[in-house]
């Protein structure tokens, strides 16, 4: 073990420090993407919503505008 160690030329704390510094980066990155998926999530569920209820709306107005066709074609 002692051998493996001596091939190496960089110094222990310089090797830990590369890594723990490029797994900071990833994490960060990682966190990033996250955070954008979730707002992506939540406009797409308003979207959604949104969308749903313009369709409601639009089937009232459009029962409602054949009910008074309706009744004006045949009065009774």
């Amino acid at each position: 073990m002692a051998k493996e160690i001596a091939d190496y030329k960089s110094p222990p704390h310089k090797v830990i420090a590369f890594l723990s510094k490029g797994h900071e980066k990833l994490r960060e990155k990682y966190r990033t993407l996250r955070e954008k998926l979730r707002v992506a999530e939540n406009q797409v569920r308003s979207a959604n919503q949104s969308r749903d209820a313009w369709r409601l709306r639009a089937e009232t107005a459009e029962a409602e505008l054949k009910e008074l066709k309706k009744r004006i074609v045949s009065p009774k």
